[in-house]
């Protein structure tokens, strides 16, 4: 069974890219993962989380979960309020973690996602 946990900024964050999209209302990320806890570049970004996966107890895996020029940060007055936000992008180091996270939320209730590629 995979658990997937917020643990804050994280140098594991280094390396990961573009994997996948979540569409996935920001209400439902804080209900799974908690408030978004990773300071962002006060740019492009509104929230992030970053977050470790683990199979039976070993970790296995670990992506970043963040908007991306949607929100007030990148858009001011015309941008979206976090609490609106549920277009998410998903950086991670293979595709097999964008996979743990589709599945980890999609069996949580959550039904649609967009695939990069």
């Amino acid at each position: 069974m995979i658990s997937i946990k917020s643990i804050g900024r994280s140098s594991k964050a280094t390396g990961t890219s573009l994997s996948g999209y979540l569409n996935v209302p920001y209400s439902k990320l804080v209900e799974l993962f908690g408030k978004p806890d990773v300071p962002t570049d006060g740019y492009k970004t509104d929230a992030e989380w970053h977050l470790l996966i683990k199979e039976r107890g070993e970790e296995t895996g670990f992506v970043t979960v963040y908007n991306f020029k949607d929100g007030k940060n990148y858009c001011g007055a015309n941008g979206l309020n976090v609490e609106d936000i549920s277009d998410w992008h998903v950086g991670s180091r293979n595709m097999s973690e964008y996979y743990d996270v589709q599945d980890y939320v999609q069996s949580r209730g959550q039904q649609e996602f967009d695939y990069e590629g």
